[in-house]
């Protein structure tokens, strides 16, 4: 085995859990920028886009509530391995949320044929969200339980 595939093997878990762990306490702080007034630079925006999305049925600025408050308790099951399983099923519906934001809002990603600040940020979280997706997959993978061996007869 060459020595960049002994250092690229020693070296991947680690990196992969503090990957997730990061990719965690991400979500965690774009969780609280919607909670938080005045943090989130897109406030306006995205409460007017809740707002539209919602149909005028729930109030843009409590949409904005939810999905930060689901933005935290993904970021914090990401960081914690017993939750990996929920945090899966949060990341899966966050990211058919930023489809929906994006298909049924076209004016507010695309003006003049050109993307829009608020499209960039859908980007990063979409971004965000799949690789958190991918590596919390992972890490579920690797730490399920064993396969039980054939017994030899």
């Amino acid at each position: 085995m060459a020595a960049i595939d002994r250092f690229a093997s020693a070296t991947a878990s680690p990196l992969l859990v503090l990957t997730r762990l990061l990719i965690g306490i991400f979500l965690v702080w774009l969780g609280l920028t919607k909670i938080i007034p005045g943090w989130a630079p897109f406030d306006a925006d995205a409460v007017q886009l809740m707002n539209t999305l919602t149909g005028g049925k729930l109030d843009g600025q409590i949409a904005l509530y939810l999905i930060g408050g689901w933005q935290i308790i993904t970021g914090v099951a990401l960081c914690i391995i017993p939750a990996l399983r929920l945090a899966i099923i949060l990341l899966w519906l966050l990211l058919g949320l930023f489809l929906m934001l994006v298909v049924f809002n076209l004016s507010a990603v695309y003006q003049s044929g050109a993307p829009t600040a608020f499209a960039g940020m859908l980007m990063r979280n979409f971004l965000l969200t799949l690789a958190g997706l991918a590596i919390a997959s992972y890490s579920v993978k690797v730490a399920g339980p064993a396969k039980p061996k054939a017994e030899p007869q």
